[in-house]
């Protein structure tokens, strides 16, 4: 029996060592029963269907790791919602005393939206960050504020923002591959984000301080260009960042045939790393993974029957599409609907009445919403309460209404007896005249007169 002597014990732990290793480079989950993923050797990386979603593949997708200048998607994303393009702005005192990637802009410059964001994609540059949270809010303290609202908006519920370009210090911004590729996938619907995104270089114009230097914006992301040994075609988007705390990091995303997959990683090895990974691991989801439309908006999914016995329709509200292997045939999905579904008071076409889950292979794949095909109007039913309320004031209101008739029969009575009574009085006094003597008679016609 072979036996090891001491100088082949190094020889042993370097290669319990390397081996260690190499099975931490490839760990990492995808869809059930998807085909292996290539080797990845990035600490955090998220593998995404843009249009549902869905999670192809990660790798430790929800630790959360600082984004360096990735950040900057947020931002852009911030400045299309919140800005004109062709706005012209004035840059304030702090932006020019921006640590790391600067463009050079000086205060009381006066330069457009549009160019400031070619820096901030192409050149990374941090005081064109700058420049834009002081425009939109104030300050880079309240900008932070608004990243964070648009974060848990899109679903990035791990994601902090202190800052609009991903500088790190004693306090840094915090994501996770997961969040980046949502912030990812909703700058990708910005058409002016894509445009600037693909450009390869950008010369800025000249301005009321620059006015005899030509400024260059060049992008950074080697997927995109051509004499590049990394370009992948595909590519419609991309965002590099790094420094020392963070280290590398990168976000795009790619279309094929229609489709759309985003790429994060986090905590990467190097630029050389996250180019190749990236690639493959597009170039991986496109090749396996298809999307299929299993549900139509107004489809009907469920009928349901009224207290009235009315039959209801309910229908889903948009298209619903799934991220899955490529096969000949849709996936056969299956929907979970609320224990107790039914409608308890009037509904309006279109309102929602359930979210229903959907199952592919038994495993959740998300919701759809469920509406009523049409205005729906239930029978009234007789409240008690009400009703006798009712009643009682009908009966309060019978009661005065008789009692001011009564009251108008008396008063007519009592009018009838004066008129009477004054009748017989003349009467009375007619008769008395006529058994006067004619000098009785002449003397109270004195007296009347």
């Amino acid at each position: 029996m072979k036996t090891f002597s001491k100088k082949n014990i190094p020889i042993v732990i370097l290669a319990f060592f390397m081996s260690t290793l190499l099975s931490s480079t490839v760990s990492g989950s995808t869809v059930k029963g998807g085909p292996p993923p290539p080797t990845t050797y990035s600490e955090s990386i998220v593998v995404m269907d843009a249009d549902t979603g869905q999670i192809l593949y990660e790798k430790n997708g929800d630790i959360q790791c600082m984004p360096a200048s990735t950040t900057k998607v947020m931002t852009a994303l911030l400045v299309i919602e919140n800005l004109d393009l062709n706005k012209m702005i004035i840059v304030g005192k702090n932006p020019p005393f921006t640590e790391g990637a600067s463009m050079g802009f000086k205060e009381g410059e006066v330069v457009m939206a549009k160019e400031l964001l070619y820096a901030l994609l192409l050149h990374s540059a941090n005081d064109a960050a700058e420049i834009f949270a002081e425009e939109i809010s104030g300050s880079t303290e309240e900008f932070a504020k608004l990243m964070n609202e648009k974060a848990k908006e899109l679903g990035a519920t791990n994601t902090s923002f202190i800052n609009p370009s991903g500088l790190t210090g004693e306090e840094s911004n915090l994501t996770t591959a997961r969040d980046l590729a949502l912030i990812t996938a909703a700058a990708a619907q910005k058409p002016e984000l894509l445009e600037i995104s693909q450009t390869l270089s950008h010369m800025l114009p000249l301005t009321n301080l620059v006015t005899d230097v030509n400024r260059w914006a060049t992008n950074k992301n080697k997927l995109m260009s051509q004499s590049s040994e990394f370009y992948y075609e595909p590519i419609i988007l991309g965002k590099t960042g790094w420094t020392p705390d963070a280290g590398y990091s990168f976000t795009a995303i790619g279309e094929k045939d229609g489709q759309r997959i985003v790429v994060t990683m986090l905590k990467s090895v190097n630029q050389k790393v996250y180019w190749t990974e990236t690639k493959e691991l597009m170039e991986w989801a496109f090749n396996n993974f298809s999307v299929y439309k299993l549900y139509s908006e107004g489809q009907t999914l469920k009928k349901i029957i009224t207290k009235n016995g009315d039959e209801v329709n309910l229908v889903a509200d948009k298209d619903f599409y799934y991220a899955g292997e490529k096969s000949e045939t849709t996936p056969v999905a299956y929907l979970e609907f609320s224990e107790a579904l039914n409608i308890t008071g009037n509904v309006k076409a279109f309102e929602v009445i359930d979210t229903a889950t959907v199952l592919v292979d038994g495993i959740e794949a998300g919701s759809i919403n469920l509406v009523a095909e049409k205005d729906v109007i239930l029978a009234a039913e007789k409240n008690v309460e009400t009703v006798t309320e009712t009643e009682k004031t009908e009966s309060g209101t019978t009661v005065r209404n008789a009692a001011s008739y009564v009251a108008g029969i008396l008063f007519l009575i009592a009018g009838l007896m004066l008129i009477v009574r004054f009748v017989n009085k003349s009467r009375r006094q007619r008769m008395k005249r006529r058994k006067m003597s004619p000098k009785r008679m002449e003397y109270y016609k004195k007296r009347e007169k």
